[in-house]
């Protein structure tokens, strides 16, 4: 049991702690991840590989966790919001001020239009877009059918473009 563990926290913990770094912050990453990976070891008898991967089945356990701290989640966001109306390099002549203007205001409404989503859209967009988690994986933290996460997926992405009126998705985009 004592290899199996450490086996899957070594294979494991980067992707983990990339995911709740970029949901949570750093500051609250490691000790989130550190209860991944107990509840994990915990419950390892109960891991059953036909429901998904163990990289799903560990996002899952950390999506859970994450949603316990939302709040932290939505100051993060209103945070990175206020943040994203300053300039990077203050001062910094070779940086257009209208490029700059026009891409704060572009990130404040998509940071704003993605903290409202619900917490359920939210972690699927952020799954796919960080974490470039498969339909499948998403499906399994979820523990929904793929189907479902498709669907779910193309309507966020269309919310989205129209919360924030940024104009018609590329290709790529939908993917």
């Amino acid at each position: 049991m004592d290899e199996i563990a450490a086996r899957l926290f070594d294979e494991h913990v980067d992707v983990v702690y990339g995911y709740v770094a970029r949901r949570l912050g750093a500051d609250l990453a490691a000790d989130v991840v550190g209860d991944v990976f107990e509840i994990a070891v915990g419950q390892l008898d109960r891991y059953d590989p036909a429901r998904g991967s163990e990289r799903a089945w560990l996002f899952g356990i950390a999506t859970n966790l994450v949603r316990r701290h939302w709040r932290t989640e939505q100051r993060r966001l209103r945070a990175t919001r206020r943040a994203a109306g300053r300039s990077v390099v203050p001062g910094d002549p070779l940086l257009d001020v209208v490029d700059r203007l026009d891409a704060s205001t572009d990130a404040e409404r998509v940071l704003a239009a993605v903290g409202d989503l619900a917490p359920d859209d939210r972690d699927l967009l952020l799954l796919i877009a960080w974490e470039d988690a498969t339909y499948q994986d998403c499906a399994d933290v979820l523990g929904i059918p793929v189907g479902t996460v498709r669907s779910r997926l193309h309507r966020i992405r269309r919310d989205l473009q129209a919360a924030v009126g940024l104009g018609a998705p590329t290709p790529e985009a939908l993917r």
